[in-house]
């Protein structure tokens, strides 16, 4: 049966998607994000891992085996004047650190998924595509708007409006993802990178993650001033005076979100 898996791994936490097949499919729903809310609530995790069960993918998409009748079941409340559910994909904020560990294929919702997380590392059997142009439609969940975002406009444009996969050296090429391991290594990579970013001071970590995604919108003046803003708030942080502290006294330091 088809579920989503929540295991903590000290202030990590590991999210699994494990379809009904290999593929994965249809997993990149309501139960993920959910399992994601959970993590944005919970003051001891500092960062998440998501990835797919198995070897074969890190999820293919949406079922497209379902029919029209099925399809319709679940729409028939929706029109196009009605807002989406709100999700990291279509533009909710966690600010909490979230790594998409790809351990395969990554296409169609599976890809746009990866695309919203904020770092992506890729087994070096992954492929990433967003197919929906060859279906007769144009992408939505945010493809059109990040993938230009994360990598040169040729490329992505090309990912887009061609519909093709790409292997995970061609991602790495053109800074799709962050790097490349063997399908064997993927998670002590991906677990290894959390564990970096976790020891870090949690607000700060917060506060930098939302300076840097606020100020890709922003004029430099305005993202310096934001910087400026946070910068201060951050160093009156009982965190912060505890890193100084520790730096001084040579030892490492116990950061507590505070």
């Amino acid at each position: 049966m088809a579920s989503v898996h929540y295991d903590k791994h000290g202030r990590t936490v590991v999210i699994t998607m494990e379809g009904d097949n290999d593929l994965n499919l249809g997993m990149t729903g309501a139960e993920l994000h959910q399992r994601l809310a959970d993590y944005a609530e919970d003051d001891e995790l500092r960062c998440c891992i998501v990835t797919g069960a198995g070897s074969r993918a890190f999820s293919a998409g949406g079922d497209l085996k379902r029919t029209p009748e099925d399809r319709a079941a679940v729409d028939r409340t929706r029109t196009v004047w009605n807002a989406p559910p709100h999700t990291i994909v279509t533009g909710l904020d966690i600010w909490k650190p979230i790594i998409a560990a790809v351990n395969g294929y990554a296409v169609g919702a599976g890809c746009m998924f990866a695309l919203a997380c904020d770092i992506r590392i890729a087994a070096e059997n992954a492929e990433f595509g967003i197919p929906e142009i060859k279906l007769g439609f144009p992408t939505g969940m945010g493809a059109a708007q990040r993938l230009p975002r994360l990598m040169p406009f040729g490329p992505a444009l090309e990912m887009l409006l061609t519909g093709d996969r790409i292997s995970a050296a061609q991602a790495l090429q053109w800074g799709l993802v962050n790097r490349v391991v063997p399908p064997a290594e993927l998670m002590d990579a991906a677990l290894e990178l959390a564990t970096r970013i976790a020891v870090n001071p949690p607000l700060a970590v917060r506060g930098l993650k939302e300076m840097a995604y606020r100020s890709r919108e922003m004029s430099m003046a305005d993202g310096l001033r934001m910087s400026a803003l946070l910068g201060h708030i951050g160093r009156n942080t009982d965190d912060a005076v505890e890193g100084i502290r520790a730096f001084r006294e040579k030892r490492t330091p116990e950061f507590h979100g505070r």
